[in-house]
């Protein structure tokens, strides 16, 4: 019969936010199956521990963690880490040399995130839709952490949109470390921003709390970058691709222009409290950052360009297309630019009107001839749709 979460951990979980309490019971849960003791138990024999038993043990419930457990070696670290914050919060931390942190902290990773070129991010962007790009652009723009990302809301960003880029959105209070984030909208940002608001506009999500993206998961970010590199041909070889790595390739480029201190405090990364910037400060690097960072160079015909392929799709689904029409005509190739996709629309709306003018006769496109004239209609392209009992044939265009 599995134990009850005893007080001691219970006061402990209770300090945790709501993103980190169920996989900190999980890991509360472990240790305690480990040792074989509850947490009140094992608080009250680490005070009495003068021969650093306690501290032996945790390194031992982290190789039980991957022998026993099966996790990798990234998961055991981090939950041992995590029980090492158990008994700092009782105030009875666990001390250990410097070889026993190296040991308590050491993971293998298996993989290796990929690092995005410029280009790359260039090639993904041209066979992305609106809502991609949204994630590709203000995602390299923000440098924010996956759910950071996902919780940007309407409020978060309008009030700021018309600004001269780099756009400052003010303090962005962050999840994981709890610190404040100074992100930029950049010049490629801020066209789909402003796109992906008047979409909002049209889909009645107008107040200032709702969500830019309707993600239910941060897995879909990444998923959404997967789909582009896949699309663009981007060749990653055995490199994974995650969301993250747009949070990568902007502090890679803002630690060229800044100071650690500077970019950690846009991304939103701990500093101390003495190296705080002033955003106003910090516009003046990232906007020399840009320049390596954004491939957007004449604005007005790239905003007019996405611009023109929303409108294609909005008039596409009022003449009676679905959103599975138009998305088969990205997927018929697997590099489609934005450029003929416009044009692919464009022909099908043409088409489809040129069909329209055509059918003059009988109801919609169908109309109904003589058995003996059938053979002349379908070599000029019309179908059998049915044969009356009148003897009157049933064509359709």
């Amino acid at each position: 019969m599995e134990k009850k979460i005893d007080k001691a951990s219970e006061t402990w979980l209770s300090s945790q936010k709501k993103t980190t309490y169920w996989a900190y019971k999980t890991h509360i849960k472990r240790f305690v199956q480990f040792t074989g003791q509850m947490g009140d138990e094992i608080l009250a024999d680490r005070k009495k521990d003068k021969e650093f038993r306690w501290e032996a043990k945790l390194l031992e419930f982290k190789t039980w963690l991957m022998e026993e457990q099966g996790l990798n070696s990234n998961s055991a670290a981090s939950t041992a880490q995590a029980i090492r914050g158990f008994f700092a919060f009782h105030r009875v931390p666990l001390v250990f040399q410097r070889r026993e942190t190296r040991k308590l902290n050491e993971h293998v990773r298996k993989t290796e995130d990929y690092r995005f070129s410029l280009e790359d991010l260039r090639k993904m962007d041209e066979v992305a839709d609106l809502q991609e790009r949204y994630v590709l652009r203000a995602g390299k723009s923000f440098g924010l952490r996956a759910g950071d990302f996902l919780r940007l809301t309407r409020g978060d960003l309008e009030p700021y949109i018309k600004n001269e880029p780099p756009i400052s959105i003010g303090t962005y209070k962050t999840q994981k470390e709890g610190v404040a984030a100074y992100p930029f909208i950049d010049t490629d940002a801020q066209l789909v921003v402003r796109l992906m608001l008047e979409k909002m506009e049209r889909e009645g999500r107008t107040k200032q709390t709702d969500r830019i993206l309707e993600f239910k998961k941060e897995l879909q970010l990444s998923r959404v970058l997967r789909r582009l590199v896949e699309r663009a041909g981007v060749d990653v070889g055995t490199k994974r691709v995650r969301f993250h790595c747009l949070r990568k390739f902007l502090c890679d480029h803002l630690s060229s222009h800044m100071s650690e201190s500077k970019w950690k405090q846009v991304v939103g990364k701990k500093i101390s409290e003495g190296a705080y910037i002033s955003p106003d400060e910090l516009r003046k690097d990232y906007a020399r950052t840009m320049e390596e960072t954004t491939f957007t160079r004449k604005a007005g015909d790239d905003v007019q360009k996405i611009a023109k392929l929303e409108a294609l799709k909005l008039f596409a689904k009022a003449s009676g297309y679905t959103d599975e029409d138009i998305g088969k005509i990205r997927m018929r190739r697997r590099n489609v630019s934005t450029d003929e996709e416009i044009e692919e629309i464009e022909r099908i709306l043409a088409e489809k009107k040129q069909k329209e003018d055509a059918c003059t006769n009988g109801k919609g496109c169908q109309q109904m001839v003589n058995e003996a004239d059938l053979a002349k209609f379908l070599g000029e392209g019309w179908k059998w749709v049915a044969t009356l009992q009148s003897g009157k044939i049933v064509i359709d265009r």
